[in-house]
């Protein structure tokens, strides 16, 4: 839910039960006595640290190291977006408990046993990705039968992989057939036709990167919550500081949350090309539809969603699997991934 609090500064953020969500330029955020304090030319506001869970900062604001203090004294994420390359970086205290035995489990799980769990997350993966087309079948009369016969067997492929490359290969295959099919969905207008990771050069891929940049850092809290070393993936591999565990747990969540909140923007006609522009040959997001597709995106991760049988925000769904992938390392349980319906 969205609380107004300033006119026009509500332009800038957005303030959520769990979120705080600042965007735009000129911002300041500071310490004042036990609340931060975020000012601009427009006005103050004011909250308690107790209040939210994380702070996403997406835009050039300046942020005081008492204020930064403060947050982290009270548990509270902070991450900063870019568009430019998908770049986003956090300032977190240690959360959690450090668990040396799970780390030690997670450093040792045998190349079988890695590839065993890997092998349900790409499985997890495509069998969203179908989801995701039958139920845009449904709605938009739209043929997607063949597409679907592809990923199934693709689908069937995963059981017999013998590598994670073989395994990266028959997930790699899977996402081209099912961008190949959204672009069927999207008005040509985009020009979309197929997944570009950076530089974006149309709107949707735009969209799209920015999205799984706010989807990784919710995966990536999800996991440290859990305990688990972030670092260290069962599929994606770890270089310069990649967090390649939570590159692996996004793949569960990308079509449920991200596709389905563009989707949804496109087919309302609640975005269009005059929403974006094109700087040094990148597509960008201009600042009024950035501001409205973070609010979608943070809705989406506040919606409710039942998660075997109780109802949950699918931003508590990544916490449980993170705990349900942590616990599957830990005690040699097998690891069922989340399954969009």
């Amino acid at each position: 839910m969205v609380l107004e609090l300033l006119r026009g500064f509500l332009k800038m953020i957005r303030r959520k039960m769990r979120n705080l969500v600042i965007t735009g330029y000129g911002y300041k955020v500071k310490r004042k006595g036990n609340l931060i304090k975020v000012s601009s030319v427009e006005g103050n506001l004011y909250f308690s640290p107790k209040e939210i869970e994380q702070l996403i900062i997406a835009g050039d604001v300046m942020v005081t190291s008492a204020a930064i203090s403060l947050l982290l004294e009270y548990d509270v994420d902070i991450v900063f977006v870019r568009q430019r390359s998908g770049f986003f970086a956090r300032v977190s205290k240690t959360i959690g408990d450090v668990y040396p035995d799970l780390w030690r489990k997670q450093m040792s799980l045998s190349s079988i046993r890695k590839l065993e769990i890997a092998r349900e997350i790409v499985d997890t993966a495509i069998y969203n990705r179908i989801r995701m087309l039958q139920q845009l079948e449904r709605n938009r009369d739209i043929d997607f039968s063949m597409d679907i016969d592809f990923l199934n067997r693709e689908r069937k492929q995963v059981d017999n992989v013998s590598s994670p490359l073989s395994l990266m290969g028959v997930e790699g295959q899977a996402s081209k057939i099912y961008f190949s099919s959204l672009s069927r969905v999207i008005p040509s207008v985009f020009q979309f036709t197929h997944r570009r990771k950076h530089p974006a050069v149309d709107p949707v891929n735009s969209m799209l990167d920015y999205g799984y940049t706010i989807l990784l850092s919710k995966v990536t809290y999800a996991l440290l919550l859990s305990g688990l070393n972030i670092y260290e993936g069962l599929l994606h591999e770890s270089y310069r500081g990649r967090t390649a565990l939570a590159f692996d747990l996004m793949e569960e969540f990308r079509q449920a949350i991200v596709d389905r909140v563009i989707i949804t923007l496109i087919v309302r006609r609640e975005v269009s090309i005059d929403d974006f522009e094109l700087i040094e040959g990148m597509c960008r997001m201009k600042s009024d539809f950035r501001r409205m597709y973070l609010d979608a995106l943070y809705t989406r991760f506040e919606q409710m969603y039942t998660y075997r049988d109780v109802e949950m925000e699918f931003q508590d769904i990544i916490v449980e699997q993170a705990k349900s992938l942590a616990d599957a390392i830990l005690n040699d349980r097998v690891y069922h991934g989340f399954r969009y319906r």
